[in-house]
């Protein structure tokens, strides 16, 4: 297999950019969602998906599945949900967690804290800050 392309294509920071911002509004209004995930297939046809009717580790897994098992039409997918990271401090925070990656490409994680879940023009939350490459799935 030829080496994979570090970076992000504009493509890929639109789909994530969206996907991630529907998560936010999401959060803001107080509505619930499990594992949210955009796929673009190669005639630029995007289909959003939200994963809810599991656990949460079953959610995701079932996310991730459904793109491997679309890989062959897929270029590019982004994957996000509710979860906690650690803050410089060692406590746990709030955070939308996501995924995402394209064909050829590297695949990435990252996260962003968030607080005021449900307060709408209160809610708030940070700018992504990146958690590390992941094994591609496309």
């Amino acid at each position: 297999m030829s080496e994979r392309k570090t970076g992000v294509s504009p493509e890929l920071d639109e789909l994530s950019g969206d996907l991630i911002g529907e998560a936010l509004d999401m959060l803001a209004a107080g509505e619930d969602f499990g594992v949210l995930v955009a796929v673009e297939d190669e005639h630029e046809e995007i289909e959003i998906l939200d994963f809810s009717d599991d656990g949460p580790e079953e959610c995701l897994e079932a996310a991730r599945s459904y793109v491997k098992d679309l890989r062959g039409s897929l270029v590019r997918y982004t994957i996000c949900y509710e979860g906690a990271v650690a803050d410089v401090s060692g406590s746990f925070e709030d955070a939308l967690v996501f995924e995402f990656g394209e064909r050829g490409y590297e695949h990435f994680s990252g996260f962003m804290f968030f607080e005021g879940r449900g307060e709408r023009d209160d809610f708030a939350w940070t700018d992504p800050a990146p958690a590390g490459a992941i094994d591609p799935i496309l």
